[in-house]
């Protein structure tokens, strides 16, 4: 190992490192994907399944209402009647189906998994998100909502929300909102999609709050949806007993100049900050930082791996006095005799075990002097220097040029003895420079 103490410094945090990213790309793995066939599926048995719960609705004569398309779980609630309108996959929705799930009559509940900020943005919810944690928790209810307090604790906290307005209730942290603005059906936000999942039933109280989210009506529609929507192409007239949220000229808030774009909803529609705070964004621009699409792109986990690690670098090197960066010259405070510099430095090295960088020292110390004894130019190569040394010695040039240039094995003697022959090929090239010199100065 040419730089062992390099390698004791980079170890520690390489290991640290290799370990954090095992865990991330673990547990991003282990996660479940919406766009599979099987997540939430009231057909699937699979573990990210919802086929039990579909099962104990289908047993307690709860009529379930399986769509695909978000156009088609609208068409199914139009027909009218107290309804429960199941959003297992919000954030692959259309943003203008989600402003009409927002907008629905009040006999219609709606009840979305884990909607993140964006999903939260397009349906008009004025609702503050936090999260997502590592994994989803479980803690108790905290409020006299009756879905949960049956249910008692439940894996329902991986988003927090905070509703801006007042809402029916929050349970769970935050990971059970109900909201209810005036006019339109309550909407549910549950935070993580434990409590619906096949593998996740019979832990804490999740396949009770499930049940008591999902039965609070006679009839579910199931958006049953795993890929991303495209756009609608056609406009849709009001729902029966929706409220009339048109302008002067009759037009619905759903179609307004056909679209449904946000600009077609007056004020004080849900979601509207407006005419909150007149600058549109919603009073949250504290969170700019963690909407950009850098940080959504990784997980919360990651960057606290990343901040423990620069913690772990600086308590290193606090701890180990040194300073960061590449060392710097700086003066001696005091003259030391070179005798002392060379056994401390030798001390040094062979503490670390630097058998190489000993053995260079001695071999360039010796080029050095060769060098300077055949008067030839600072920079020659070790290979010209050796040709001209064979040339004057009658050594085999191969071995002159292991003596001022080669490598040394795992262990002193062998440095020793390497040290002494690079040494010993420079007394022996002056001395006979010198008998040369005595042997012109007396002539026989």
């Amino acid at each position: 190992m040419k730089n062992p103490r390099r390698l004791r410094l980079i170890l520690p945090f390489a290991v640290v490192l290799a370990l954090a990213t095992i865990t991330g790309v673990a547990h991003a793995v282990q996660q479940s994907d919406p766009t599979d066939a099987s997540f939430l599926s009231p057909t699937s048995e699979e573990d990210d399944g919802a086929k039990l719960l579909a099962d104990k609705l289908a047993e307690l004569r709860v009529t379930v209402d399986v769509r695909t398309r978000s156009e088609g779980a609208l068409d199914a609630v139009a027909t009218g009647g107290a309804t429960t309108l199941f959003v297992t996959t919000p954030e692959l929705v259309h943003p203008v189906y989600l402003r009409r799930f927002a907008a629905l009559p009040s006999q219609v509940r709606v009840v979305m998994v884990a909607p993140d900020r964006s999903v939260l943005n397009n349906a008009r919810l004025d609702v503050v998100v936090r999260g997502p944690r590592w994994t989803a928790a479980a803690p108790r209810p905290g409020c006299a909502a009756e879905p949960a307090t049956t249910a008692g604790p439940a894996a329902a906290l991986r988003w927090q929300y905070e509703p801006v307005h007042q809402s029916q209730f929050s349970c769970y942290g935050g990971g059970l909102v109900e909201l209810k603005p005036p006019g339109f059906g309550p909407t549910t936000l549950v935070g993580a999609a434990d409590p619906f999942r096949n593998d996740r039933a019979d832990e804490h109280g999740n396949r009770r709050l499930a049940f008591n989210l999902l039965a609070r009506t006679p009839r579910v529609v199931w958006l049953d949806l795993h890929e991303r929507e495209p756009t609608p192409t056609t406009s849709r007239s009001p729902l029966p007993g929706a409220p009339d949220r048109g302008g002067e000229d009759g037009r619905s808030g759903e179609d307004g100049s056909g679209d449904g774009t946000p600009g077609d909803e007056p004020p004080g529609a849900p979601g509207d900050t407006q005419g909150r705070d007149g600058d549109g964004d919603g009073g949250r621009d504290g969170e700019s930082l963690a909407d950009s699409p850098l940080a959504r792109a990784f997980p919360p986990g990651m960057w606290a791996a990343l901040a423990l690690l620069a913690l772990a670098m600086i308590a290193l090197a606090l701890a180990s006095a040194r300073r960061l960066g590449t060392p710097v010259a700086e003066p001696l405070p005091a003259r030391v005799r070179a005798a002392e510099t060379v056994r401390g430095l030798g001390g040094l090295y062979r503490r670390a075990g630097a058998r190489d960088a000993s053995l260079k020292t001695v071999q360039s110390a010796a080029r050095n002097r060769l060098i300077e004894h055949f008067d030839l130019p600072g920079d020659t190569p070790i290979d010209e220097l050796a040709a001209r040394v064979a040339a004057y010695t009658a050594w085999p040039e191969d071995d002159i040029r292991h003596l001022l240039g080669g490598g040394v094995e795992d262990s002193d003697e062998e440095l020793v003895r390497a040290a002494t022959a690079a040494q010993e090929l420079v007394r022996i090239v002056t001395e006979l420079h010198n008998r040369q010199h005595r042997d012109e100065g007396n002539p026989t």
